[in-house]
C-alpha cells in the first residue's frame, strides 16, 4: 500500500510532472450512463406552493483543477470526449474549455458544480467509455509513457503499445491500494509472458502491437507507467562481499532479513535503504515502505523514488549467500531512459523482517516435530518446503531403484528396493521403501534425515544443534553419549533405543576424541538411513 504522501502525488500528480495518455474500459461489463437530465428540480401543485429539491452530490477531493497539466487532466479529457460531453484537444492542459465541460458533467451527474473533479467522477466517466487506448513512446527504441485510469471488477482497461524485436518491455502499475493487475497479449491473443501481477516485463520477440490489458477486483484509479528499452547484463560488474552496488554507489550491508510474506524474498539492509530481492513470489516489504512490489527493488530510508528491475533482467545466485546482479530503473520520470545496473552480494537470512521465528522444524527421534518418520514421501517435501520459507530450490534424487548391497547410498536393509534424496539448502531429507520401524517393506516412507550447518538454524528440542559444541549438546541431553564417529569424528548419541530406528545423532566431524568437547557439531542426523 502506498504512503500518504504518495496518495496526495497520485491524486494530484503536479504540473508538468510526467507525459501521459489515459486508459478507458473496454466496455465489456455493464456500464454506468450519466443522467440525461440536471439533478436539481423543483416541483408545483394546485393545493402547495412547497418547492422540493434535490441535494447535490458532494464532490470528494479534488484530483486535478484548472491550470494543471499532467497526466489526470489528459485521462480526463479522452474520458469527456469518449463519453460525448465535448471535443477537447487531448493535450493534458486544464484551460476554460476543459473547466466548461467538467462542470457540464457534474451538472449532469447530479453532483455540485465546481469545475474541480473528483476520483469518483473519473470512475463513472471511464465506466461509460468503451474505446480502447494506444500509448505512443516518443523514442521508437527506447523511452517511456505514464497513464492514469481507473478499471472495476469486470471493466478492464486496453491499451495498444507497439514494440520492436529485442526490446525489452515493461508495465509498473501503482494503485493508492492492491487491486489491478497486469495481463499482456499478442495481437494474435497470446500472452506474453507471465501476468497477473502489479509489475510485468517480457523480452520482445517479435516486432509489432502488443495488448495490454489492466484489470480490477474493485473500482480503483491508477497509474501505470510503460517502458521500452534495451538492457545488458553482461555490462554490470559483481559486487565485494557484503555489498550492495547501484549505478557505481557502494553501500555496505548491515543486516540481512527474510520477507516471509513471498517466496524466496530475501532483503539487505544498508544505510541508504533496503535492497530487496526476490526468487519467487514478491512479497510486501519494498512495497510498504513505497516500493511498487518488483523482483528487485532498492527503497530509499527517506522515501525518495528508489529503483525497481525485473526477474528477466535479473541474475541471482542463491545458496549460504545472495550474489548477483540486475537491470533497474529509477522510479518517475525518465526512469526507463537510462537503465541502471546493480550488483549485490550478502549473507543470507533465515530470519524474518517481522521478528518471528525462522523455521518450525524440531530435530527430533521421531521426525522434524512438523512431519513424522513414516509419512508419505510427497506429503514430507509439502510441509519442509512450507515449513522453510525462503528456502533455495532442492535437489531432488528422485526414486531410484538399487541393489541393496551394492549403491550410492550404502549398504540398504534386504528387501530396499528403492530410495530417494531430497535436499532443501542444509536440510537433507531420506526415503526408502525398506522395512523400517515406521513403516513395512515396500511402502514408500520419510525415514531419515541430515541438518548440517548452514542458513537456516536447526535445532532439537533443547535448543543445541549444527553449529553448536558438543560440550552444549551434552549439556542440553543429560542422557546422551559420545563414542566414535560412524564416519569419522565423534557421534554424540543423543537419543537411541535398543533395537530401534528412532535415533538421534549429533556428529563433530572435526572432534578428535570423546574429550575432545569444544569441537563444533557438524551435523544432526536422525531416523534410518542405509548403512545406519
Amino acid at each position: 500500500m502506498m504512503r500518504s504522501q504518495q496518495n496526495q502525488r497520485f491524486l494530484a500528480l503536479s504540473a508538468g510532472a510526467f507525459l501521459f495518455m489515459a486508459a478507458c474500459s473496454s466496455g465489456e461489463a455493464e456500464t454506468t450512463t450519466p443522467p440525461s437530465t440536471t439533478a436539481v428540480t423543483s416541483s408545483t401543485t394546485t393545493s402547495s406552493t412547497t418547492t422540493t429539491t434535490v441535494p447535490l452530490i458532494s464532490n470528494g477531493p479534488a484530483i486535478t483543477h484548472e491550470g494543471d497539466r499532467n497526466e489526470t487532466v489528459e485521462a480526463l479529457q479522452f474520458l469527456i470526449n469518449c463519453n460525448g460531453y465535448g471535443q477537447l484537444t487531448i493535450d493534458g492542459a486544464f484551460g476554460p474549455a476543459s473547466l466548461a465541460a467538467v462542470e457540464a458533467v457534474q451538472l449532469d451527474l447530479g453532483r455540485e458544480v465546481t469545475g474541480a473533479p473528483d476520483d469518483e467522477t473519473l470512475a463513472i466517466l471511464s465506466r461509460g467509455c468503451s474505446e480502447d487506448r494506444r500509448v505512443s513512446i516518443e523514442d521508437a527504441d527506447e523511452g517511456e509513457q505514464i497513464v492514469v485510469g481507473n478499471v472495476a471488477e469486470g471493466d478492464p482497461d486496453l491499451y495498444f503499445i507497439r514494440a520492436a524485436e529485442g526490446e525489452r518491455m515493461s508495465v509498473v502499475l501503482e494503485t493508492e491500494f492492491d487491486g489491478a493487475v497486469i495481463n499482456v497479449r499478442s495481437t494474435d491473443g497470446g500472452a506474453v509472458g507471465t501476468g497477473g501481477s502489479a509489475v510485468w516485463a517480457a523480452d520482445i520477440d517479435s516486432t509489432g502491437d502488443y495488448l495490454v490489458e489492466i484489470s480490477g477486483l474493485v473500482a480503483v484509479t491508477y497509474v501505470v507507467t510503460f517502458a521500452l528499452a534495451t538492457l545488458d547484463l553482461d555490462d554490470v560488474d559483481s559486487a565485494d562481499d557484503g555489498s550492495i552496488v547501484v549505478d557505481g554507489l557502494d553501500s555496505r550491508v548491515s543486516s540481512t532479513c527474510l520477507d516471509t510474506g513471498g517466496e524466496g524474498s530475501y532483503v539487505a539492509e544498508s544505510a541508504l535503504g533496503h535492497l530487496v530481492v526476490t526468487t519467487g513470489r514478491v512479497a510486501d516489504f519494498a512495497l510498504d515502505r513505497g516500493g511498487v512490489g518488483a523482483p528487485l527493488e532498492f527503497v530509499f530510508r527517506d522515501g525518495s523514488p528508489g529503483y525497481y528491475g525485473f526477474a528477466m533482467d535479473l541474475d541471482v545466485e542463491v545458496g549460504d549467500q545472495i550474489v548477483g546482479t540486475g537491470i533497474v530503473f529509477l522510479r518517475g520520470k525518465g526512469g526507463a531512459d537510462e537503465p541502471l545496473g546493480v550488483a549485490f552480494d550478502f549473507d543470507r537470512a533465515v530470519t524474518p523482517c517481522d521478528g518471528s521465528s525462522g523455521t518450525a522444524i524440531v530435530l527430533a527421534a521421531n521426525g522434524l516435530g512438523v512431519i513424522e518418520f513414516g509419512a508419505e514421501a510427497e506429503a514430507t517435501i509439502e510441509v519442509v518446503d512450507a515449513s522453510l520459507v525462503g528456502a533455495s530450490p532442492s535437489i531432488d534424487s528422485g526414486w531410484v531403484t538399487i541393489d541393496n548391497l551394492s549403491n550410492e547410498f550404502g549398504v540398504c536393509r534386504a528387501g530396499t528396493t528403492e530410495v530417494r534424496s531430497v535436499q532443501f539448502d542444509n536440510l537433507t531429507l531420506f526415503f526408502t521403501n525398506g522395512g523400517t520401524s515406521f513403516g513395512a517393506e515396500g511402502t514408500r516412507h520419510f525415514a531419515g534425515f541430515t541438518a548440517d550447518d548452514g542458513v537456516f538454524p536447526f535445532k532439537t528440542n533443547r535448543s543445541v544443534g549444527p553449529g553448536d559444541t558438543l560440550e552444549q549438546v551434552l549439556a542440553a541431553h543429560p542422557d546422551a553419549a559420545a563414542a566414535s564417529g560412524l564416519t569419522g569424528g565423534i557421534d554424540v548419541y543423543i537419543s537411541s533405543p535398543p533395537g530401534s530406528d528412532r535415533w538421534l545423532r549429533a556428529t563433530a566431524a572435526g572432534a578428535s576424541s570423546v574429550t575432545d568437547t569444544g569441537a563444533a557439531v557438524t551435523s544432526v542426523s536422525g531416523g534410518r538411513f542405509c548403512d545406519n
